[in-house]
């Protein structure tokens, strides 16, 4: 079963900020309790991570997945390459200037491998949510602002 989340934040930080903490990828397991490691495996031709090796852990499900993000000016995108828990997963960050600072629009599609009854699924998405909501706005500012 496939499913899919979305999230809109603000963080009081300017979108270049932001975007520098995206594009920490490294660092994520500092924000997200659901990484456990984050490895950049490639970088495209401006530096930025392209292909990225990650261990997850939700809920008792662990999984080590490879990813290749496209990075904008103001957005990054991923795509699975490979996972044994998942058949795919697409997400994206996209960054609107406001006035106070930046507008967060996050989404994230995935398609398990194995059937995870929906509560199990639902409450992920809602812990990813969280986890990018409050995780992301506190390091962007504690390390980024």
């Amino acid at each position: 079963m496939a499913v899919s989340v979305s999230d809109r934040f603000d963080i009081d930080a300017a979108p270049e900020q932001v975007m520098r903490a995206l594009e920490d990828v490294e660092r994520i397991p500092e924000w997200s309790s659901a990484h456990k490691s984050v490895e950049v495996l490639t970088r495209d031709d401006d530096g930025r991570p392209h292909r990225v090796r990650m261990t997850l852990s939700l809920f008792g499900f662990s999984d080590t997945q490879t990813i290749e993000h496209d990075w904008t000016e103001r957005s990054t995108s991923w795509t699975l390459v490979e996972s044994a828990m998942q058949r795919s997963q697409d997400g994206r960050y996209a960054l609107e200037p406001t006035a106070a600072g930046t507008r967060v629009h996050v989404t994230m599609a995935l398609d398990p491998k194995v059937p995870v009854p929906g509560f199990v699924l639902r409450r992920g998405q809602k812990h990813a949510v969280q986890a990018v909501r409050k995780g992301l706005t506190d390091f962007v500012l504690a390390h980024y602002a």
